[in-house]
């Protein structure tokens, strides 16, 4: 790696001038923790000029979890890209790098851990630009259509409770209507003449509301008329 570098910088300035370098991208599928944007910049700023650096930020709900858990609250990137001005530099570092330790002072913090770096060939900025746009677009109409739902499962909740409301109102009045009394007997006593041979005796016969019972009533009426002037006479 550090020869390709130094060629690349021994070249003549004027050869420099007239051909036109490529940049060339190269890509961190994980990033060590905490590390922020300016400490990457300046760590492969060594190595070549670094032009455009994207770190992906963690996703919030991931972060508030792990800080709701006793973890750290600080902001951590998941993948990171990173440009140079050109593209010779950005394999030889990829090439270089990759699987190895960070290194830097003993007993650093990110002394021990490992750089995860890959070179992306034919990637142009324009790329990773189209990615984050989609991403976004993606995550917004996600987000819109879990709302929808949302507020649909609001709006079907809502409405049953006015279903059990009404529901119980309507119980409420049931209860509160006086019930229907029943049709109550009225009794009637009726002393019958002194028969031959006996005693008067008391009769007491149910008067009910339908017209066979009336009948009936009758009945035993005119049979008590007829039994008494037979024993008259």
């Amino acid at each position: 790696m550090a020869d390709e570098m130094e060629e690349a910088a021994s070249q003549p300035r004027s050869s420099r001038k007239t051909k036109k370098t490529t940049p060339g991208v190269v890509y961190m599928s994980r990033l060590p923790p905490f590390m922020k944007p300016a400490k990457i910049r300046n760590i492969f700023s060594q190595y070549g000029e670094v032009g455009r650096l994207f770190l992906q930020p963690e996703d919030v709900s991931v972060r508030k979890k792990r800080k709701k858990h006793g973890g750290s609250g600080r902001k951590l990137f998941t993948e990171g890209w990173i440009e140079f001005k050109d593209k010779r530099i950005a394999k030889a570092v990829a090439l270089s790098l990759n699987n190895t330790p960070i290194g830097g002072k003993k007993g650093g913090y990110y002394h021990d851990d490992i750089w995860n770096i890959k070179y992306l060939p034919k990637f142009l900025w324009g790329h990773l630009s189209e990615k984050i746009a989609y991403e976004k677009a993606t995550k917004e109409q996600r987000m819109r259509t879990e709302i929808s739902q949302a507020k649909k499962e609001a709006n079907f909740y809502l409405q049953n409770v006015e279903k059990g409301k009404a529901i119980d109102a309507m119980e409420t009045r049931k209860r509160k209507r006086p019930d229907q009394k029943p049709v109550e007997k009225r009794l009637r006593t009726y002393k019958q003449h002194q028969a031959i041979g006996g005693s008067a005796i008391k009769e007491t016969i149910p008067e009910k509301s339908t017209d066979k019972d009336t009948g009936k009533s009758l009945s035993r009426d005119l049979l008590r008329k007829v039994f008494t002037s037979t024993s008259g006479r």
